[in-house]
Order: structure tokens, then C-alpha cells, then sequence
């Protein structure tokens, strides 16, 4: 059967793109280093093992010695972030959303804790996808301010599903890698998913051992965290109203009662059906005549202080299976260590 010539000059071009790409070719901040002469003849007269990634075959004959095509990933992270939450909306049980924008919160500090699992192929022997799973359980100190004060401890969890992709190119000893994820989160305190994208781009270099595959990279790079602002949530008061003490909850009931002659009069006739409501669950909860089985809705939006850090990581390979790396982030409002173990197999 006779090939379109049409497709046999794309194949020719993706062939010389994959060709250049894969000069000093890197996998996931690892530069393929030069080999000796004896090692690169051996490269180039043994067969490739794999079916991926494409054009590995070719690339390995021109004597370079690709990393194995398959990887587990398994990652924890640890992060501390501070955000401002801003136009508040409140509804009980179903009602209209109603903006509270006379309530103020202080920065939220959000600390986390993640350990995600990430399952990786090199497709060409330039480009990786991924898919990942995450589990998060975070502890938010969430202080109102306004009209009156008092602290909002909340441990939410999460389970994150996302995808991504990574170009790679090196040269020498020398490595750029970018990154590219999408990723929903499904947190329990929330009721719809929220929508994350993370792009990063690292540039470094490889130091090697005498033993072969084994070698020491560093890396320095930015990194860029996005996440989607309006969030949508929302629980029976009896939840809230659990996680004070009786002493407590009396003490900010009253403290309405007193705040309210300086700005509840101002309240618009929706607010104040709000305020009402809470104030009468609060003292049908403090008295035993209701469960608390009333749904408190919210609605706000959240904005990180910063969405960009600076990453300087290190990696140590050992062999060509086992990949370990530790790596930190610094930014506004922002702060994030890694710990990752990476498997790497061929099929």
C-alpha cells in the first residue's frame, strides 16, 4: 500500500523534532549525562526493550540512554498557605444566598498535609503524562473579626483527581523541565468540587557518581498555583455549634445582643432575617428544643495572598529504578516542602 506523500513528510518532521528534543534528553529533572564511549557503542548496537516511548528506538541508536519509560509515584507535601475569604453569602435551610459583606474575616492560615500518588508514561522520550490522586487533611484557623470576634476551628479533608504533563530537554549536564497539572478536589466542607492548576518550570544540572545511574540533581525554578475562588458549602448548625461549649456559644449569643446596637440597625431587612435565625438557633441549641438540624449555607470567594514560589529542589537517583527527591517552595503567603519516592519500570 502506497503512504500519501503528505504523511510521510509529518512523520519526517516529528522524527527530526523528536531527534533534537532527545539531544542530552532528561526525565522528570534528570539529565542524561555522556557516556563513555564503550557504554554509548553498546547503546547503540542493542535493540530497545520497550514499546514506549515512541521513536525510543531511534534515540537510543543515536547512543543516548533513556531512563525507563514507566513510573509510581508516591509524594507527601506539607504546605502552609494564607488567603483572604471576602464576599461572605449566608442562607438557612435552601433560601436565597444573602451578602454579608458587613462580615470580615483576618488572613486564613491553611495548613495541609498531602500524600498523593502520581502513575506516569513517557510518551515521546520529551513529553510524560500523569494521572494523580491526593488525600488532604487540612487544619484552617479562621478568626471573624467582624462585627464581633471569635475563632472558627475547622478540619476539612480532601481527595483531589487530576492529570498533567511534563516537557523535558537537556543538554550536557544540564536539564529544563516544565509542568503543567489540572486537578478537582472534592472537600468535605464544600459542595462542589474545587479546580486547581499548577504550572511550574525548573532548570538544573546533574552531578554523577562513578557508579553508573547514580547521580545527585539540583534544581531551581517557579512555580505557579491556581485555584478557582468561589466556594459553595454547607452543614447543619448542630456541627458548628458541637465545637463550642455551652459557656461559649451563651457568650456569643450575648455578644450579638451587645454588638447588635452598633450595627444591626444598619442591616439591610434580609441580613437581619439572617442574624435572627442564628441568634434563635443558638438559644433553642442552648436550651434543648432543637437538634440544630438547621442548614447554614455559605458562599465566598478565596484569594491567596500569593500564587507564585520559588522551588529549589534535589534529587538522588539511585540506579536507574529508584528516584528520591526533596524539594522546597517559598512565595507570599506561602510556604511548601516535598518528599517524594518515584519507582521506574520498563514493559
Amino acid at each position: 500500500m502506497k503512504v500519501p506523500k503528505s504523511t510521510k513528510t509529518l512523520n519526517n518532521i516529528l522524527i527530526i523534532c523528536v531527534l533534537f528534543l532527545s539531544h542530552g534528553l532528561l526525565a522528570q529533572d534528570v539529565a542524561i549525562k555522556k557516556k563513555d564511549q564503550a557504554h554509548i557503542d553498546s547503546l547503540k548496537s542493542t535493540p530497545y526493550p520497550y514499546f514506549l516511548p515512541i521513536y525510543g528506538d531511534r534515540v537510543q541508536k543515536l547512543g543516548h540512554d533513556l531512563p525507563l519509560p514507566f513510573g509510581i509515584m508516591v509524594n507527601y507535601v506539607g504546605q502552609e498557605t494564607r488567603l483572604d475569604i471576602t464576599n461572605m453569602q449566608l442562607s438557612f435551610d435552601g433560601s436565597e444566598f444573602v451578602p454579608m459583606e458587613f462580615i470580615q474575616f483576618d488572613t486564613v492560615k491553611n495548613t495541609a498535609h498531602v500524600v498523593n500518588v502520581r502513575a506516569d508514561a513517557w510518551i515521546f522520550p520529551f513529553w510524560n503524562v500523569y494521572a494523580l490522586y491526593a488525600r488532604t487533611q487540612s487544619i484552617n484557623n479562621i478568626e471573624l473579626i467582624s462585627p464581633f470576634e471569635f475563632e472558627i476551628p475547622t478540619e476539612p479533608t480532601a481527595d483531589t483527581y487530576g492529570m498533567g504533563t511534563v516537557l523535558a530537554y537537556g543538554s550536557g549536564n544540564y536539564f529544563a523541565v516544565a509542568n503543567f497539572n489540572a486537578a478537582w478536589s472534592h472537600i468535605s466542607s464544600l459542595n462542589e468540587p474545587v479546580f486547581g492548576t499548577i504550572t511550574s518550570f525548573r532548570v538544573g544540572r546533574s552531578f554523577g557518581f562513578r557508579k553508573r545511574y547514580h547521580n545527585i540533581n539540583l534544581s531551581i525554578g517557579l512555580q505557579h498555583q491556581y485555584l478557582a475562588r468561589n466556594s459553595t458549602g454547607s452543614l447543619p448548625l448542630k456541627d458548628v455549634f458541637s465545637r463550642f461549649d455551652q459557656a461559649k456559644l451563651q457568650e456569643i449569643k450575648d455578644e450579638i445582643g451587645d454588638a447588635a446596637h452598633n450595627w444591626y440597625d444598619d442591616l439591610r431587612p434580609s441580613q437581619k432575617i439572617i442574624v435572627d435565625k442564628l441568634v434563635t438557633e443558638i438559644d433553642n441549641w442552648l436550651t434543648g428544643r432543637t437538634p440544630g438540624d438547621a442548614e447554614l449555607g455559605y458562599r465566598f470567594d478565596k484569594e491567596p495572598l500569593g500564587s507564585v514560589s520559588l522551588q529549589l529542589g534535589v534529587q538522588y537517583n539511585h540506579g536507574k529504578s529508584w528516584w528520591y527527591r526533596m524539594e522546597t517552595g517559598v512565595g507570599r503567603g506561602r510556604v511548601q516542602i516535598l518528599l517524594s519516592a518515584n519507582y521506574r519500570f520498563g514493559l
